[in-house]
């Protein structure tokens, strides 16, 4: 009886834990949007961190080609010195802007070019 007792509390510690987990995720995430008002260039700079890693995915997913693979590591070296720049404070904030939307831009791009399923395309909102 104890071992009965003891496989269902194991069972149901297994089974919350990753919902847990995925709660936990989902939180750190939105506290990303709501940064104190300072919408803009953040909330942007996140976005285009986001939108590489997916990019990334798809590289691997749909097989893409050298050329493909070329031009995101070229975006993720671009992507980095943003990032070090951002968080450095060492930046002017338009010129800053047009970068991230610029990289956005070249991202869809790839996403284009590979044929990515409408489901599986960075929705950048």
């Amino acid at each position: 009886m104890n071992k009965l007792i003891l496989t269902f509390a194991l069972g149901m510690v297994l089974t919350a834990a990753p919902a847990f987990a995925y709660e936990s995720h989902h939180d750190d995430r939105r506290a990303d949007y709501s940064d104190r008002g300072r919408n803009s260039l953040d909330r942007h700079v996140n976005h285009l961190n986001r939108m590489l890693q997916k990019v990334r995915w798809q590289v691997r997913q749909y097989g893409a080609d050298w050329r493909a693979r070329r031009d995101v590591d070229q975006i993720s070296r671009e992507t980095d010195r943003i990032n070090h720049r951002f968080r450095s404070g060492d930046y002017n904030r338009s010129r800053l802007r047009a970068e991230v939307d610029r990289l956005h831009d070249r991202l869809h791009a790839i996403e284009v070019r590979l044929h990515v399923r409408s489901r599986d395309i960075y929705r950048w909102d």
